[in-house]
């Protein structure tokens, strides 16, 4: 009885870490694919991006893979497009796209 007891425990055990393992890959992945966008006005450029945004608020984007800081300059009016949480450091929303408004 006892070494049933001990086999079920286990097996009940190894379920719930895989259940916990599997639940957390899949939230983490659609965190990553969640996108949200804001427009404003490019701030300041660097190995970052200051947005000044419609509300008179600054957000600060870190630039993913595809964005080309070098086509973009202070003053420019962008939508940004971005994973991540506006306001957060740790981590920093990363642009995913820029696109330039027109004047």
């Amino acid at each position: 009885m006892r070494r049933t007891l001990t086999a079920l425990l286990a097996a009940l055990m190894l379920l719930t870490l895989a259940a916990c393992g599997s639940s957390g890959s899949q939230a983490g992945g659609a965190t990553q694919e969640d996108t949200a966008a804001v427009s404003g006005v490019v701030n300041r450029l660097g190995d970052f991006l200051v947005l000044l945004t419609e509300d008179d608020t600054y957000a600060i984007f870190d630039f993913g893979e595809g964005v080309d800081p070098d086509a973009l300059e202070e003053g420019d009016s962008v939508t940004v497009t971005y994973t991540g949480e506006l306001g957060s450091e740790d981590p920093v929303p990363v642009a995913v796209a820029v696109e330039k408004e027109d004047a």
